[in-house]
């Protein structure tokens, strides 16, 4: 009798040639962190994959926003438009869900999502709402999909958004764009008829990052699939959907030190498995004690030696598979943050409206007016970049930028609405049965879930400069790599490297400073950067003149509300001068950039504030609403004072003084040296690092 084959595992490379490697994997090996330079090599690998799975070939509006084209206003307001001309395909879904909100059957009794409202959103075909007909969906856009979440969260129903967010955008998107066509026959019907599915990633031992995955499968020879094991600080962790009986999509290393990441679509046993009851493999699936998402199933997971078949391997790299689906699912985060605070706001405002304060209604009041508009204008911020988006992700614009900014924007405001709330509420939001107080955890999480806020917008800035980062600085790049390594051509020692060239640096290092300086001479790269230099500062002059020009008299402005035509122009000039921002940075702390994060982080914010500021401004003149247009405007005000405030080019020598203080006081931290902590006892960690389970025998 012959055994079955050994299943081949069709993965991408995680490793890029030299020659494909992006300028940022190319930027830390030049610094000396190799090991960075890997995991930015692969991860940026894998994001290109899923850029090619897209076909998307349109440059990204964030990036064009910067260093032109600028988008035309028909453009910036195609996500408000399309929202408008969207439909009621989502009506019965919410009807359904509120019908069961307000009959009291929503929650159980310990605030969980009950059968019966899962059961009375799945017969409107809701947990399907994106799948397409042929598997039982009801083939809805995902525009469609953003205006039924927010609903849902507007209407205290938040923890069902993020639900049937998961479920559609990282759970039934892999198999869309990914499966097999046997494995969307198998698996979309079940995800269409309301059986949730989880996405397995992240671990007791790692985040977010799938190229640092400890999970890992073995071939069985037996049965031609695949053993899972993943044990100890290898279980997987937070895992919003996971339930036994429920499908889950598991992210595994291909062999326990392979290097290739996999993704297997399985149905999870409906009970807990021990060897003792005589079986050869072990799972179990507990709650991740985790005080978010406590109305959802969040789930740690255990498998050893769990059996998988080959049919349930996605052929696919398993990280490019999560870059490929979180694009959406940080714009259906965007949207259910604009329904949290248009709930925020709701409750806001009755207590506001209905209770007496100092001297008449609270209502009457400034303050209480400020923090209601803060949380209407996150509410419409949210929106206006989830619809921008989605709409162009629908027309085959890449997302890159656009899709981090609208998850950290989104996120940032729905905090901010929360806190807002809690000022006019007072010690009311604290209620334990208060929705208010049933969703401050969760505003907290948003900030994390889909990618931290701060890390993605590094990873925004590199995606929108990464065109003219690669054109004109990878010569400087190779100049000062150069004059890192010895004669051998192999680095030099981490206390020799130079990576910044300074004035000082001349006197310190002279030899090598003219080293740089010749071979900089001779690159073509350089003199096409000064060729930019000088060709955008004589655009600039000649552009200079139509600053003085009133926003009434250009022909794009007139087409916006008086209100707002101050605040959208101020937006789009102020992106066309980060270019100078960025280069001016780049020139600033050359190879030490790898290392800055706060610089990159503080750009990348003032990226998001500015898109933010122009999409409000066309969101609210699509939809010609007086009351929006008024919240659009005083959103725009309060960011344009952060804009203003933020300094980059000039607030320069701030930074490198502010990175300095961080610097010392995390070194302190780190050494054990900090006398404000120094005897306190930490608290256990929830889940703690058990010691790593060895490879088992067979």
């Amino acid at each position: 009798m012959f055994a079955p084959p050994i299943p081949t595992v069709t993965t991408t490379p995680t490793s890029p040639s030299p020659a494909t490697q992006s300028t940022a994997a190319k930027a830390l090996a030049a610094a000396g962190d190799a090991e960075s330079a890997r995991d930015i090599g692969a991860l940026d690998d894998a994001a290109q994959q899923a850029a090619q799975r897209l076909g998307r070939k349109k440059r990204s509006l964030v990036e064009r926003l910067i260093y032109g084209p600028t988008p035309d206003t028909e453009e910036l307001q195609s996500g408000a438009t399309a929202a408008s001309q969207a439909g009621a395909r989502g009506a019965p879904v919410v009807q359904a869900a509120l019908a069961c909100l307000q009959r009291g059957e929503a929650f159980t009794a310990d605030g969980k999502l009950s059968a019966a409202l899962r059961s009375a959103v799945a017969a409107e075909k809701g947990y399907g709402f994106t799948v397409p007909a042929e598997f039982g969906g009801l083939d809805g856009r995902y525009v469609e999909l953003a205006l039924v979440e927010e609903e849902m969260a507007a209407n205290g129903l938040g923890p069902l958004a993020v639900e049937i967010s998961g479920e559609l955008t990282i759970g039934a998107g892999s198999l869309l764009a990914y499966g097999t066509d046997a494995q969307k026959r198998l698996f979309l019907p079940l995800v269409a008829e309301g059986q949730l599915m989880a996405f397995g990633l992240t671990e007791v031992g790692i985040g977010v990052n799938a190229k640092k995955v400890r999970a890992y499968v073995e071939p069985d020879p037996q049965t031609g699939g695949f053993r899972l094991f993943a044990m100890g600080d290898r279980n997987k962790l937070w895992i919003t959907n996971a339930t036994h009986g429920g499908l889950v999509g598991i992210v595994a290393r291909i062999g326990q030190d392979g290097k290739n990441v996999g993704l297997f679509v399985t149905r999870l046993p409906e009970h807990d498995i021990d060897r003792a009851s005589g079986k050869d493999h072990e799972f179990w699936c507990k709650s991740s004690n985790t005080g978010a998402f406590t109305a959802n199933h969040n789930s740690r997971l255990h498998f050893f030696n769990y059996p998988l078949q080959a049919s349930e391997q996605i052929q696919a790299d398993g990280v490019e598979v999560l870059f490929y689906c979180l694009r959406m699912g940080r714009c259906m985060l965007a949207a259910m943050a604009a329904g949290y605070q248009r709930m925020f706001a709701v409750d806001a405002a009755a207590y506001a409206r209905g209770r007496d304060g100092v001297g008449g209604q609270v209502i009457k009041h400034e303050l209480p007016r400020q923090h209601l508009g803060r949380m209407l204008g996150g509410a419409l911020q949210s929106r206006a970049l989830s619809h921008l988006s989605l709409q162009q992700d629908a027309q085959g614009f890449d997302l890159a930028g656009l899709r981090d900014l609208t998850k950290s924007a989104a996120a940032t405001t729905a905090l901010e609405s929360q806190i807002a709330c809690e000022r006019v509420l007072g010690g009311r939001s604290f209620d334990k049965t208060s929705r208010v107080h049933e969703a401050r955890a969760n505003m907290h999480v948003f900030g994390v879930v889909e990618g931290e806020d701060d890390l993605i917008l590094m990873g925004m800035v590199k995606d929108v400069t990464d065109t003219f980062t690669t054109r004109y600085m990878a010569g400087m790049l190779g100049v000062i790599q150069s004059i890192n390594e010895g004669p051998d051509g192999k680095p030099l020692p981490p206390a020799q490297r130079l990576l910044r060239l300074t004035p000082l640096t001349v006197f310190r290092e002279p030899k090598r400073v003219w080293q740089a300086t010749t071979r900089l001479l001779g690159k073509g790269a350089f003199w096409l950067l000064v060729l930019w230099v000088l060709g955008n500062l004589l655009l600039e002059l000649v552009r200079l003149p139509l600053l003085l020009l009133p926003s009434r008299w250009i022909p794009r402005y007139q087409l916006l509300p008086v209100e707002l035509r101050r605040y959208a122009r101020f937006a789009e000039t102020r992106l066309r001068w980060l270019r100078w921002a960025y280069l001016g940075i780049n020139l600033w702390f050359q190879l030490e950039l790898t290392r800055a994060q706060i610089p990159l982080q503080r750009l990348g914010k003032v990226i998001e504030q500015l898109v933010s500021m122009l999409a409000l401004c066309h969101h609210a003149t699509a939809l010609q609403d007086a009351s929006q247009l008024r919240v659009a405007a005083l959103q725009c005000e309060q960011l344009m004072v952060r804009v203003k405030g933020t300094k980059l080019l000039t607030g320069l020598v701030q930074m490198d003084r502010l990175r300095a203080l961080v610097g010392a006081v995390g070194d302190d931290i780190e050494k054990g040296e900090c006398s404000l902590i120094a005897g306190v006892a930490p608290q256990p960690f929830a889940h703690p690092f058990e010691a790593r389970a060895k490879k088992p025998r067979s």
